[in-house]
Order: structure tokens, then C-alpha cells, then sequence
């Protein structure tokens, strides 16, 4: 993959791009990024090695990228008019295209013309199967879900969930990742894009993804969308919970965010966010937080570790951040309470 992530290539700016290269290092040839370059990844995010960091696509080509792939995903995922002339270069130079936007490709006449007499595909991740129905309100009966919850957006839960999931492998679970959003679903190869949901199968959706990912599995790592108190997205959140009925969730946060970005939205204290979700559809089912999972990539090792212990203190609950410290805290919180 050559990642477009122009002028934004950071945890914040370039979440598609930053996981990307965290969870998929051998598939990333190059990311792009000419404010940045040359650097390479490691240097721009302190992990991810020699992976370079270049300035267009024509300096990414030495480093035979097969695949082009949009590294972003803006509020709202329209295509900037810059995202369309570098896809369209891309499709010139025989590469497949990769698109988190809620803007196909495939419906773009020019750009479908081009890239079937380039021979290559145009892959719209967020494009969601025709066939959704309403949720049945059975959840997954094959076995457990487990569900990163957030504080926010951008707070770690895709994260979180394939920390969690790949702690539970490495423990000997037959665990299964459920990607609900692009990022995770081009990392894994395959999910549904809840978020590009009508409102009415968000529910179904849910639970068909879930239902999907069990066979074979002894639990379901479920990827959250958005939050309960964010005034842009709490409808998907609702709605993935209800329709996934998971057994447990695990709570994710940024420490260092107060409020709901762009919305100024105040987060209420851990405890309390713990209360609400626990309550979020109670008249259907208590869903239990098992585990904290903190993003505490914007401070240093003392202050992680700090608000890591801040956390267990305020909630009573195992508390870290996976990434950084691993998830064996959290991963040993699920295993004791759901008894897997």
C-alpha cells in the first residue's frame, strides 16, 4: 500500500493511516505526506520502523505499491478535490484504489470508466451490503461480545478491540475481531461499515456482523462506533449496542480530552461515563464495564502511568493503556468474568 496522509499524518490526523501501519506493516510501502518527508514512519510516530514517508506518489512508486489507499477519514468522508487527483494519478499508474469515504468511487462515472480500462479495482470500504434488516433482538447466541465503548470519537476503541483480540489469541481464545468501521475492516479484509448504516438496520447490522465473526469463535472483540453522549453519533452507538447485546464492555478514553471534539461537549468523569454506559439500555440489558483502555499517546511515561493508576482509582476497574503497557490487565478482566 502507498497511504495518502498529506499534511495530517498523526494519531489524530490520520487515524486510517497510523493503524494501518500499526496492525499491517508488511502490506505499507510508502505513506505520503510531504510536510512530513522524508522522514520515515518511525521517525514521524515513534513506532513502525523504516517504512518511508514521502512527498508524492510518483517518489512511492520505487517502493512498488500495488494498492493506493486514502489514509483519512474526515468528518463527514467526502472527497476533497485533492483526494480525487491523486486517486485518478493512481488509477493511471495501474494501482487499486482503497476509499474510507462515505464518497464512492465506484459512483464517480469518470473515475469507474478509468479504472475498468486501467484494470484495476476500486475498493469503497464504507459501502454497506444491499440486503441489512432489522435487528431480532436475539444478539450473537454463538457466543460472547465484547464491546469497545468510547468516550469520543478517536479514543482508541478500534485499538483497543485488536489489542484485546490479539491478547486473546496469543492466550490460546479462539477470539474474532468484528470490524464496524473502514479502518478496521481494511486492516482484517472484511466487517460492515455501521456508521454508513441506514438508521433503521444499524441494529441488524450489528448483530448480523457479530453473528458473522462467531462461527468457530469462543468470543467476539466488537469495534464501537462514536459514544453515547456525542451529539453528532450516540445514534450509532445506541443502535450497535442494542443490536449486538454484548455481555461486557470495555471502556475507552483519551485522559487528557475534556470535551467532545468539535462539539465542546464536557466528558463527565470516568465513573460516572462507567454508570452510563452500564445503564445505556437497561430496559433491555445491563451491560457491565469490565476494563478501562486509556489513549495516552500525547504524554510521557510518567503521566501515562499516572492516569492509568487515576483510572483504577475513580472506577475500581483495571485500567490501562494497551498499546503502551499491553492489555493482559484488561484481557485477564474479560477471561475472569466471562469465564473464557
Amino acid at each position: 500500500m502507498a497511504i495518502l496522509a498529506d499534511g495530517c499524518f498523526s494519531p489524530l490526523g490520520a487515524k486510517t493511516a497510523v493503524c494501518l501501519v500499526r496492525y499491517a506493516p508488511g502490506e505499507v510501502a510508502a505513506v505520503i505526506d510531504a510536510s512530513r518527508a522524508p522522514a520515515t514512519v518511525q521517525e514521524v510516530l515513534g513506532f513502525g520502523g523504516a517504512i518511508p514517508v514521502v512527498a508524492s506518489l510518483n517518489e512511492a512508486l520505487p517502493y512498488r505499491p500495488n494498492t493506493f489507499v486514502l489514509g483519512t477519514a474526515p468528518r463527514g468522508g467526502k472527497l476533497a478535490d485533492a483526494d480525487r487527483t491523486a486517486v485518478v494519478e493512481a488509477i493511471r499508474r495501474g494501482l487499486h484504489v482503497m476509499n474510507g469515504m462515505h464518497e464512492f468511487l465506484n459512483d464517480d462515472d469518470e473515475i469507474a470508466a478509468l479504472a475498468r480500462r486501467s484494470g484495476v479495482v476500486l475498493w469503497d470500504v464504507r459501502r454497506p451490503p444491499d440486503d441489512l434488516v432489522v435487528a431480532s433482538g436475539e444478539g450473537c447466541p454463538l457466543c460472547p461480545v465484547v464491546f469497545t465503548a468510547g468516550s469520543d470519537c478517536n479514543t482508541g476503541k478500534m485499538t483497543a478491540g485488536m489489542e484485546i483480540h490479539l491478547g486473546r489469541l496469543r492466550g490460546g481464545v479462539r477470539s474474532a475481531f468484528a470490524a464496524s468501521g473502514q479502518t478496521g475492516i481494511m486492516i482484517t479484509g472484511g466487517g460492515i461499515p455501521v456508521d454508513r448504516v441506514v438508521a433503521d438496520f444499524i441494529g441488524g447490522a450489528t448483530e448480523r456482523l457479530v453473528r458473522e465473526a462467531a462461527p468457530g469463535a469462543d468470543v467476539v472483540i466488537l469495534e464501537g462506533q462514536g459514544s453515547i453522549i456525542h451529539p453528532g453519533y450516540a445514534g450509532i452507538t445506541f443502535g450497535m449496542i442494542a443490536g449486538a447485546l454484548p455481555l461486557v464492555y470495555v471502556l475507552c478514553h483519551q485522559p487528557t480530552r475534556r470535551a467532545i471534539r468539535n462539539y465542546g461537549v464536557e466528558i463527565p468523569a470516568l465513573a460516572e461515563l462507567v454508570g452510563l454506559y452500564e445503564r445505556a439500555i437497561d430496559g433491555i440489558r445491563r451491560i457491565p464495564v469490565v476494563g478501562i483502555a486509556l489513549n495516552t499517546y500525547d504524554l510521557d511515561d510518567g503521566a501515562a502511568r499516572r492516569a492509568v493508576e487515576s483510572a483504577q482509582r475513580a472506577t475500581s476497574l483495571p485500567a490501562v493503556d494497551p498499546v503502551r503497557f499491553g492489555s493482559d490487565s484488561v484481557v485477564r478482566a474479560i477471561r475472569e468474568f466471562l469465564s473464557i
